[in-house]
């Protein structure tokens, strides 16, 4: 099978759409380098394809991954994709005709997350009374009564993105590099321990990769594996689709080929053999060498 470089779609967006405040992030993204001293490094992605509303989910129905630039791409996690869209849109205006670098590609990031959210909190809280975030923070207590300027205030608090990203990819200098973005704007750098998850499914599949030791330094076949079997485990979670997209690259790769089954032969050998379970017969040696006593 062949898997080619993911591109853009064509998600429709609505800066402000309504949307559940504290929704969930209905999901699981993963994403590993593997990079053995004196191999070709990779970054291994893996992720289900599942999206959900608010009574109906449906599996096999979106990539969660794309591109903002030749060597860079980024993992979505939201409560409304629709949001992720237009800011990595925004990502890759920000990074036209700037060096290829770590530091660069989190700062377009950042900014264009900033600048959506600013947009999403002008469109909800502000444009109806015909004022930009600049005009309501420079002359918004002068203009407004204190009983409106809060409310409009509480309103831009309460209006989020609702969405989360792992960023990958490589520098000029072919360097592999994964960072976490956040609501907040916040961001941090996962070259090591050299893996990031999110999603509902996060817990669930660092999990696994703790126990399974993954690490910079295991080769790319045993980080397929490790990540697959990270990612079944995650099915566990609500709103995890079983459908899984798998995509491994090295710098200035286009496609991923891999034999058609192989997902379906790794799931196979982890249900089997290497997914955590009780030990046949434990149960009844524990009753038979141990009676609690309640007094």
């Amino acid at each position: 099978m062949i898997s080619a470089r993911p591109r853009p779609h064509t998600i429709v967006s609505h800066l402000n759409p309504k949307r559940p405040q504290k929704g969930k992030a209905v999901t699981i993204c993963i994403a590993a380098i593997s990079s053995r001293p004196g191999e070709v490094a990779y970054i291994v992605t893996v992720s289900d394809t599942m999206v959900s509303g608010a009574i109906i989910s449906a599996d096999s129905v979106i990539i969660k991954v794309e591109p903002f630039h030749k060597d860079w791409f980024a993992m979505m996690s939201a409560t409304d994709l629709t949001q992720c869209i237009p800011i990595i849109q925004k990502a890759e205006r920000y990074f036209t005709g700037r060096a290829n670098t770590l530091a660069t590609a989190r700062a377009v990031f950042k900014r264009a997350f900033s600048q959506h959210l600013v947009e999403m909190q002008e469109d909800a809280a502000l444009s109806r009374y015909g004022l930009t975030m600049k005009e309501f923070l420079r002359t918004g207590k002068k203009r407004l009564s204190e009983k409106m300027f809060e409310s409009i205030r509480q309103k831009i608090e309460e209006t989020k993105a609702g969405c989360e990203f792992i960023v990958t990819g490589f520098d000029s200098m072919k360097r592999p590099h994964i960072f976490h973005v956040t609501e907040e704007g916040k961001d941090g750098v996962y070259d090591k321990p050299g893996y990031c998850c999110i999603g509902t499914g996060k817990w669930a599949a660092e999990t696994i990769l703790y126990s399974l030791g993954q690490s910079l330094d295991l080769d790319l076949h045993q980080t397929i594996f490790n990540l697959c079997a990270a990612k079944f485990m995650a099915e566990k979670s609500s709103d995890v689709g079983k459908t899984t997209y798998l995509y491994a690259r090295k710098q200035g790769s286009l496609t991923f080929a891999h034999v058609s089954g192989m997902i379906e032969t790794i799931r196979e050998a982890w249900e089997h053999g290497g997914c955590p379970r009780v030990p046949e017969g434990i149960i009844k040696t524990l009753a038979n060498i141990y009676q609690p006593r309640c007094d």
